[in-house]
């Protein structure tokens, strides 16, 4: 999906279901809050990376707001990895939460990625290739989720490139663990970046412990990559979990998953506009 808007937008990490954090961080981003309804002062909108529901305890909540703002237009939303597997569950007849049923419709109207004049917005990966492959397909044809869901189909590869990012396997022998002590098997990629030649704890998103500098990835286990250019427009993203001593900005590439679950910090940015990217412009909420 890309528009043509110029809007200002402040732009919403991983929210999982916490709705009272969603409400504070709104609020000290200067909105005030009415029921399923948010106003700001400077007729700001909202922008949502995706993954509002599982993990926290309001996930229809969440959903009604967010709905809300979005048919209002107050707000911009992408479809995270939980709601696109979701809907690939409606689409197949498996069972579908009963909450989250009457959200179906309307989950199916998002797009996978947003593309304004001076941002983008996907849920792990700016994958140039795919946001190519996959630009004007519905989420709304049953035709195309049913695609998703083909071994070795190129929508499925394409869909889990940007929604749950891109991974490569981790040698048996290193035993490296994430953040919570789980031992595991692939490893995701700073997908933004030249890797070759790169140690693993420079490649790693989130990282994984302990840190390996004398061994890397072999050049063809990068062949996924395509690298963001400095002068391409600022990206966010959500979906990596970073710990809270991980920068959320690298360059033009914004990660604005805190881990709200595990860390209880909702994270956004105030981005205005054509201003370069900063930091300083990030807001948290607990």
């Amino acid at each position: 999906m890309i528009l043509s808007q110029t809007e200002k937008i402040d732009i919403i990490g991983d929210v999982h279901g916490h709705y009272q954090q969603l409400i504070r961080l709104t609020e000290k981003m200067g909105y005030s809050v009415g029921r399923k309804k948010l106003h700001h002062p400077e007729n700001r909108k909202l922008g949502f990376v995706g993954d509002f529901i599982n993990r926290g305890p309001q996930s229809v909540e969440v959903l009604t707001l967010v709905k809300s703002l979005c048919e209002s237009g107050d707000a911009i939303a992408v479809l995270g990895n939980h709601e696109f597997r979701l809907i690939q569950n409606s689409v197949e007849g498996k069972k579908v939460p009963a909450e989250f049923e009457p959200f179906v419709p309307w989950l199916r109207s998002l797009p996978l990625f947003i593309e304004l004049n001076t941002l983008r917005i996907v849920h792990a990966v700016w994958h140039f290739s795919s946001i190519e492959l996959l630009d004007g397909k519905s989420v709304e044809e049953d035709a195309f989720i049913q695609e998703t869901i083909v071994k070795k189909s190129p929508y499925k590869k394409a869909v889990s490139r940007i929604l749950s990012g891109i991974k490569i396997n981790i040698p048996e022998d290193l035993k490296l663990m994430d953040r919570f002590g789980i031992k595991r098997s692939k490893a995701r990629l700073k997908w933004w970046m030249d890797l070759r030649e790169k140690p693993y704890a420079d490649c790693f998103l989130s990282p994984m412990k302990p840190d390996i500098f004398n061994r890397g990835p072999a050049i063809d286990e990068l062949s996924d990559l395509e690298l963001y250019n400095e002068k391409d427009k600022p990206v966010f993203t959500g979906h990596y979990c970073l710990p809270p001593n991980i920068p959320k900005v690298s360059g033009n590439v914004v990660c604005l998953d805190g881990c709200v679950t595990c860390d209880k910090t909702l994270w956004g940015y105030r981005h205005q506009g054509k201003d370069k990217i900063s930091a300083s412009n990030l807001i948290e909420a607990n």
